[in-house]
């Protein structure tokens, strides 16, 4: 069947957020996670996570979670005005970087930009969890697969001499939710735009990374359709389509959760997407914590 990895997004999007998954690290349920370095709280959890992790069953592999989407630069916000306003939070949409990725008069300046960014981002993580490790990329809702955003990413790995493993390939199956009937009216039809949109980008980015990077193991990622939504029914009777249909495509199956949720507090200034904020707050998030602490990790999942 291929092996399994169960993954957390958004560690350090929120205390409340990074506490949910450190929960599920504890009990020995994840296999990688992926950490924010631009939100406010990046500083005190990465010394949480830097503080516990030898009592750690195991540690889970880590990567950059690049975020363009809300919170601080770590750019000068003047080196960045079409990402950032004047006070360096981002105010640019996963469709205006669409549109920047297939626009010739501005892919140049954006793809600048995010190089600053990348830069900034990538360093801000190597300098809680070392420079000796080897990188792992991916992009806070999927912006790694627009096509200036993976452009400017593999040319700042190849620029800064960045020993890089991974930068995840959002590429999610749509026939397995076919074949499961009962489930049809639960699935977000926004979902199913967004699952399709990504297919259709991942065709030039899985390219350009086998170029780039090449891959110890090609992923097959499991969790865009059913993003809030990862419960353990759900789950359940997806599971086994989806290893079987990983396990004949000879890759890996990276099954993607958001177990932590924020708190009302929490949500400051730095969070400015409305829609965002509630997905952030919602009980999908808590029901794929449950979902996430009743697995188990690698080729044994159940």
């Amino acid at each position: 069947m291929g092996y399994t990895e169960i993954h957390a997004d958004d560690y350090a999007l929120s205390p409340a957020a990074s506490e949910d998954i450190l929960k599920c690290i504890r009990a020995g349920r994840l296999d990688s996670l992926s950490v924010l370095t631009n939100m406010s709280c990046y500083e005190e959890d990465a010394r949480r996570y830097l503080a516990e992790r030898k009592g750690w069953q195991k540690e889970p592999l880590l990567s950059v979670h690049l975020n363009f989407m809300e919170g601080r630069c770590l750019s000068p916000a003047s080196c960045l005005p079409h990402l950032a306003d004047r006070n360096g939070f981002f105010r640019a949409t996963w469709g205006q970087l669409l549109f920047w990725s297939f626009c010739p008069g501005k892919y140049q300046a954006i793809k600048k930009e995010l190089k600053t960014e990348i830069r900034a981002q990538t360093e801000g993580f190597i300098r809680y969890f070392g420079r000796e490790r080897v990188l792992r990329f991916d992009g806070h809702q999927h912006t790694q697969m627009l096509p200036v955003v993976y452009q400017a990413l593999f040319e700042v790995i190849r620029e800064e001499g960045y020993q890089t493993e991974y930068v995840r390939v959002t590429k999610e199956p749509v026939l397995p939710y076919l074949m499961r009937p009962s489930l049809w009216k639960t699935y977000r039809p926004v979902n199913l735009v967004k699952n399709l949109l990504l297919n259709l980008l991942a065709i030039g980015m899985e390219r350009r990374t086998r170029q780039e990077i090449g891959s110890r193991q090609p992923m097959l990622l499991w969790g865009v359709m059913l993003s809030g939504r990862m419960d353990q029914k759900r789950v359940g009777m997806l599971l086994p389509l989806m290893k079987e249909r990983a396990g004949r495509k000879g890759r890996t199956l990276e099954i993607l959760f958001h177990p932590g949720a924020s708190r009302p507090e929490e949500l400051g200034e730095e969070f400015i997407h409305e829609e965002a904020r509630r997905f952030y707050l919602s009980r999908g998030r808590r029901e794929e914590f449950d979902t996430v602490m009743g697995l188990q990790t690698g080729q044994g999942i159940c």
